[in-house]
């Protein structure tokens, strides 16, 4: 039988990404856009076309040259663009007006309460005066946050009027830092969600939402939001069922079909309320942590839908699997991550990785986000025994470095 052709538009972030190409590679034949050489990226690709992948012209040239059977991306930034070209070519995608509305966190925000789904007090602000008003309107503490950035860069809590202006200034000066794609005008400030959060991962196919794996987030680094780690699945929550539904009824809102979504919850003390729907494959890891806890393969079953293709959803085990981000100490010049112990005596551990060279200046929050100087990702045959095992690992870390 003759293999699709899936066409992958940019490859970065190998340590968290590489599993994807991996997966996806079993199911389709990759073509690769990108603007750097083939290096990490070579088993698992097909054909390769040099270019940048954030111009429209030179990818939809490519496209149409290459004439694929379907197009996607894991690259946050890109989202929209794919998912223009697709319907430009008629392949398999949600509609660009979906995509577009999950970017805008605000836009989501406003679909969301049209619908009744979980509301949640919220305002767009341009200015420390509009934010401060916001925050006095919605009531303290409130979370301001970039509109369209992902892993919770830029996101801060503020509990008074001095934190806000503070946070504020922080968050509006973020997104030119990280960012190299214009997005929406102004700053999101959102009333404070209390109670636990989590992710869950879903595949839409043919009008049918199917949320495959929940994952709990650690986090850490308050009044930040840096997610720390995730455990998946989730302990069992009673509101989790709602939440689920909610999930569902929020794609449907949004107009989501024919793609995977990575979508943050939070179980507060009004009921559950989804704070964003990521429109690709959720980060730091967690679709490798759902597959290892489950058997259930995403990312193939991602490249299925991309191509049209029915996806396999099937889940074949019941394990706990869990990431378990490394960050510095302090601001510091990173010299080296290792073990105290040979990884032998350590169980469960299924990887270890520095994703920071020798040399480079990692900072926290507010100075950086998203400060990781490596990860381990642990399994365990429950959640008992995962936690132990992790426990385990967080101990014989060392990060070794001069301060900044």
């Amino acid at each position: 039988m003759t293999r699709k052709r899936l066409m992958m538009i940019a490859s970065t972030g190998r340590p968290f990404r590489e599993y994807i190409l991996a997966d996806m590679s079993a199911v389709v034949d990759l073509i690769l856009v990108d603007d750097r050489d083939l290096a990490w990226q070579k088993p698992y690709v097909s054909r390769f076309r040099q270019a940048d992948p954030r111009d429209p012209v030179a990818v939809s040239a490519i496209a149409r040259a290459e004439a694929p059977d379907g197009l996607v991306t894991y690259d946050d930034a890109l989202v929209e663009m794919v998912a223009d070209l697709a319907a430009e070519l008629g392949l398999p995608q949600a509609a660009p007006a979906a995509v577009r509305r999950c970017k805008d966190k605000a836009a989501l925000r406003a679909c969301l309460d049209e619908a009744g789904i979980g509301p949640v007090q919220f305002a767009v602000v341009t200015d420390e005066q509009e934010a401060l008003a916001a925050a006095e309107d919605i009531g303290y503490p409130v979370v301001l946050k970039p509109r369209d950035l992902g892993g919770s860069i830029g996101v801060v809590r503020a509990d008074d009027k001095e934190q806000l202006l503070a946070g504020y200034a922080m968050t509006a000066g973020t997104r030119a830092r990280f960012s190299e794609i214009d997005g929406p005008a102004g700053v999101l400030v959102e009333e404070y969600l209390d109670g636990p959060e989590f992710s869950v991962d879903c595949l839409t196919w043919r009008g049918v939402t199917h949320p495959l794996f929940v994952a709990e987030k650690v986090l850490g680094l308050a009044p930040y939001f840096e997610e720390v780690g995730h455990f998946v699945p989730a302990a069992p929550h009673p509101d989790m069922d709602e939440a689920l539904r909610l999930v569902r009824e929020a794609h449907r809102a949004a107009g989501l079909d024919d793609l995977a979504t990575h979508t943050e919850f939070r179980l507060t003390s009004r009921g559950p309320r989804i704070i964003e729907i990521n429109v690709r494959l959720g980060g730091d890891l967690i679709p490798h942590l759902g597959k290892l806890a489950t058997g259930v393969d995403l990312s193939a079953a991602t490249a299925d839908v991309a191509v049209g293709r029915e996806p396999r959803l099937a889940a074949d085990r019941s394990r706990v699997a869990a990431v378990h981000m490394i960050y510095p100490p302090h601001d510091m010049t990173f010299r080296r991550l290792r073990l105290d112990r040979d990884p032998g005596r350590l169980p469960g551990l299924e990887r270890f990785e520095t994703i920071v060279p020798e040399g480079r200046q990692v900072r926290l929050p507010p100075n950086g986000f998203r400060s990781r100087v490596g990860y381990a990702v642990i399994t365990g045959a429950d959640r008992a025994e995962c936690l132990t095992r992790r426990a385990a690992v967080e101990a014989a870390v060392v990060v070794e470095g001069e301060t900044l």
